[in-house]
């Protein structure tokens, strides 16, 4: 029983590094292949706008540059809701490594268009929206 507490405590830090991500590994142009609502129970119609969300953010193309700019282009058709987001392009982004969280914005606003938590998955990286209950996992190209 020790062994197997011991080899758990040995494995933890390893498991929980293994989602971790670097600022190198988000450098990149990614594209958005899927996302989900994080929350149970919303409003129906708060759930139908995180609907029309992921839907939008679906096939977007995002381009993390090395020198700290930040391009995302989305698909034509877009609703009047994500047509509001194209704001985002051209920004500025940071990660901050100790909290995984990527910050999209300028540096008056001090980077706040858009703050995500990111971690690794097999298919990429999923980014977590803070002020929304949604993620996208995002493919890299």
């Amino acid at each position: 029983m020790n062994k197997i507490l011991m080899v758990l405590l040995f494995c933890l830090p390893i498991l929980v590094n293994a989602q971790k991500i670097n600022k190198s590994d988000i450098i990149g142009t990614w594209t958005a292949i899927d996302g989900k609502i994080t929350s149970t129970g919303l409003p129906a119609d708060v759930k139908q706008m995180m609907t029309l969300m992921i839907d939008g953010f679906k096939e977007s193309t995002w381009t993390f540059n090395e020198n700290g700019t930040f391009r995302i282009k989305f698909k034509e058709n877009l609703s009047p809701l994500m047509k509001e987001m194209k704001f985002l392009d051209n920004k500025l982004w940071k990660f901050n490594d100790s909290i995984s969280q990527i910050r999209i914005g300028t540096k008056e606003d001090n980077y706040y268009h858009l703050v995500l938590t990111a971690k690794q998955a097999n298919s990429g990286m999923i980014v977590y929206f803070s002020d929304t209950p949604i993620y996208l996992t995002l493919k890299k190209r």
